[in-house]
């Protein structure tokens, strides 16, 4: 298995009024509502080499360490197999510190499913911190029943999502359900001379209409998406979004490349 570590060397809040393309849910096939602009205000502009502490220590659980299994159907990032963990096990690990709930859009758009999400809001990768949001695969008719016999609900982000408390039966049943991806903003600053440092050259870069860029790492079932350089969002946050390498292409690559598409017929 492959281990990108530490000593590698070159060889992805709430959603804005109007999301760039390459925040919205039809782009990441995942359901992530942890977006760039949200946290970006709110945190140090700090730039980091990811560098380690000053005292030597050998850290574990790091933002580049990823394992992909046999033929890409699994990945181990952050101490958690994509492919095998499940709701359950998430909540084994980190209790009452793991937020869950459906997501929907404010004014709901009929006929599409809630997402299925759970997030860590204080989240630490060995040295490097910052905020997980975990998408789950639940079928589309469950989320839509479960949303039906919620138990309460929150308006988030300036009145353009909602937060939905599962009821106590769906959030037993809803333990069993895999983790479809991971989604991880980073506290400090993060730029492409630091992705390629950790991470290595990707394999395709795509840009978007505003000048924001997505690095593709398919055989490590990662993505990048880096801010533009310049405007409003250049004020943004960096995201490392993680699948399996063999859903690489169905959850990520395609829907980007059809966000890519739709954004320039769209101009």
């Amino acid at each position: 298995m492959t281990d990108v570590s530490e000593d590698s060397t070159p060889a992805p809040a709430w959603p804005a009024v109007r999301l760039p393309w390459w925040q919205r849910p039809s782009v990441l096939a995942l359901g992530f509502t942890v977006l760039l602009l949200g946290g970006a205000l709110a945190w140090p502009l700090l730039r980091m080499s990811w560098a380690p502490p000053a005292a030597p220590a050998t850290e574990q659980g790091l933002p580049w360490q990823i394992r992909p299994g046999p033929q890409g159907q699994t990945s181990e990032v952050f101490g958690l197999t994509l492919g095998q963990v499940d709701l359950g096990g998430l909540q084994q690990r980190w209790g009452d510190d793991l937020k869950l709930g459906l997501i929907t859009p404010v004014p709901a758009q009929p006929g599409q499913p809630p997402a299925l999400e759970a997030y860590v809001e204080q989240f630490r990768a060995g040295f490097i911190t910052g905020k997980l949001v975990v998408a789950l695969e639940a079928p589309a008719d469950w989320r839509h029943a479960a949303l039906d016999r919620v138990a309460g609900s929150e308006v988030g982000d300036g009145g353009r999502t909602r937060r939905h408390t599962l009821s106590a039966d769906d959030l037993l049943q809803a333990r069993r359900w895999p983790v479809a991806g991971l989604s991880f903003v980073p506290s400090a600053r993060l730029d492409g001379e630091v992705v390629a440092q950790r991470f290595g050259p990707p394999e395709e870069k795509l840009q978007g209409p505003g000048g924001e860029w997505q690095w593709l790492y398919p055989r490590l079932g990662l993505v990048v998406v880096l801010p533009p350089a310049e405007g409003e969002g250049a004020r943004a946050k960096a995201v490392l979004q993680y699948v399996t390498p063999q859903d690489f292409e169905l959850r990520v690559r395609t829907p980007l490349q059809a966000a890519l598409a739709a954004s320039a017929a769209g101009r």
